[in-house]
């Protein structure tokens, strides 16, 4: 485009799509979570079923102790599967989707109870989308990770469970 000067300006330039997640959401309207920033060992410290039958319970042993190994290149749990604890999900190039509106207020909704008696605060959920592989219950659409802050994370997970997720020491 040619201005009066008749200098040439370029025009915008459309975005570019990332093949790695954005940073780390510092604002309510960020729209994914850079696992790199969150990369390391994460291990379960609290677990919180839902209401209803649970095969699960209160901080479940089964799932407590239990890390996460998460990197911007996939979501793994570390040691073998034991005493019921769904831990055999890998997800290759993970990626996050910001939920907002209603679908935001139907997962506040659904894991409040979880959260509250975490001490999660509820709000800002990202569902977890991975290019190969799964990360938690598929019929609900994956499971929804609440950031809180650069050391805790509340994840939802089977059966309408949330675990709390504590970074460990030396990244």
């Amino acid at each position: 485009m040619a201005t009066a000067n008749n200098t040439a300006t370029a025009a915008p330039a459309a975005p570019v799509p990332r093949s790695t997640p954005a940073a780390l959401p510092t604002d309510p309207a960020a729209s994914q979570v850079d696992f790199a920033m969150l990369a390391g060992k994460w291990k379960v410290v609290g677990v919180a079923p839902g209401d209803g039958v649970q095969a699960m319970a209160k901080d479940d042993p089964a799932y407590m102790g239990r890390v996460i190994d998460m990197s911007a290149d996939r979501l793994a749990w570390e040691g073998p599967a034991e005493g019921g604890a769904m831990v055999g999900d890998r997800c290759d190039g993970p990626v996050t989707q910001h939920l907002t509106g209603a679908t935001a207020k139907t997962y506040d909704v659904q894991f409040a109870a979880q959260l509250k008696a975490l001490g999660v605060t509820p709000g800002d959920p990202h569902g977890i989308e991975c290019d190969s592989g799964n990360w938690g219950p598929e019929a609900a659409g994956g499971a929804t990770l609440y950031a809180q802050g650069n050391d805790v994370l509340a994840l939802s997970w089977y059966d309408g469970v949330v675990l709390k997720l504590a970074r460990q020491s030396g990244r």
